[in-house]
C-alpha cells in the first residue's frame, strides 16, 4: 500500500495567506472597492464597486461586474437599448443609474477623468441612434449603499480594499475579468487571491 506524503503547512503560512493588506487609499467618490475573496457574501462575492458618492452622510456605489439576464429595454422604461443591464447593488431596485464616458450630458456628474454618472434625454437619444461609436456606458438597476461609518467598519474587518478606477476597467473590461484585473493591479501582495475558488465551499 502506498501513501501520499502531505506537505505540512505551518500556522504562520496560513496566517500570511489569509492576511489582508490594506491599501493606503481611503474611500472616495471615483475609487473602487474590491471585495476580499475570503468572504462568501451572496451579493458582493468577487464584486468591484465603483463609488459615485461619498461624504459624512452618504456612501453610494455601483457594482460594475454583475450583469443580469435582462436587457436595458426590458427593465428601464422608455430606453430602447438591448445592452445587458447590471445589478448595481441590493438597494432601490426600482432605480436606474448609468456610468459612461460622454462629457456633453447636462444632467450628468463627472466622477473621475472620462467617467460620468447619470443620463438625460439627449444622452439616451445619442446612444440609441449610435451616433458615436466611442461612447461607452453601463446601465444599472439598484445601488450599493452604506450608512455613516458602516463602510469604515467593513474596511477595518478587511472585507474590502480600496483602489483606483479608470475607464478601461469600468467600461471596457469584460465583466468576468473585472475583479481579476482589479486584483492584479493591486500588486504582488494580492495575487494569491486569484488561486482561491470563487466559492470557498468548493475547495
Amino acid at each position: 500500500m502506498y501513501f501520499c506524503k502531505k506537505k505540512k503547512v505551518s500556522i504562520q503560512n496560513i496566517e500570511e495567506f489569509l492576511d489582508v493588506k490594506a491599501t493606503p487609499l481611503k474611500p472616495l467618490a471615483g475609487r473602487i472597492l474590491i471585495s476580499v475573496p475570503f468572504f462568501n457574501d451572496p451579493f458582493f462575492n468577487r464584486s468591484v464597486v465603483f463609488l459615485i458618492e461619498y461624504d459624512e452622510e452618504n456612501c453610494v456605489g455601483l457594482i460594475v461586474n454583475q450583469p443580469i439576464n435582462y436587457k436595458v429595454n426590458q427593465v428601464i422604461k422608455d430606453i430602447n437599448l438591448d445592452d445587458i443591464v447590471y445589478a448595481g447593488g441590493p438597494v432601490m431596485h426600482n432605480s436606474a443609474f448609468a456610468i459612461h464616458n460622454y462629457p456633453l450630458c447636462d444632467s450628468c456628474t463627472p466622477i473621475i477623468n472620462d467617467i460620468y454618472v447619470g443620463y438625460d434625454d439627449h444622452f439616451i437619444s445619442f446612444i440609441e441612434n449610435k451616433l458615436d461609436s466611442n461612447i461607452k456606458y453601463k446601465f444599472f438597476i439598484g445601488y450599493s449603499g452604506w450608512s455613516p461609518n458602516q463602510l469604515e467598519e467593513e474596511l477595518k474587518h478587511k472585507m474590502w480594499v480600496v483602489s483606483h478606477a479608470d475607464e478601461k476597467l469600468l467600461l471596457e473590461t469584460p465583466a468576468e475579468l473585472i475583479w481579476e484585473n482589479a486584483v492584479k493591479a493591486l500588486g504582488e501582495d494580492y495575487v494569491h487571491w486569484l488561486k482561491i475558488p470563487e466559492h470557498i465551499s468548493d475547495n
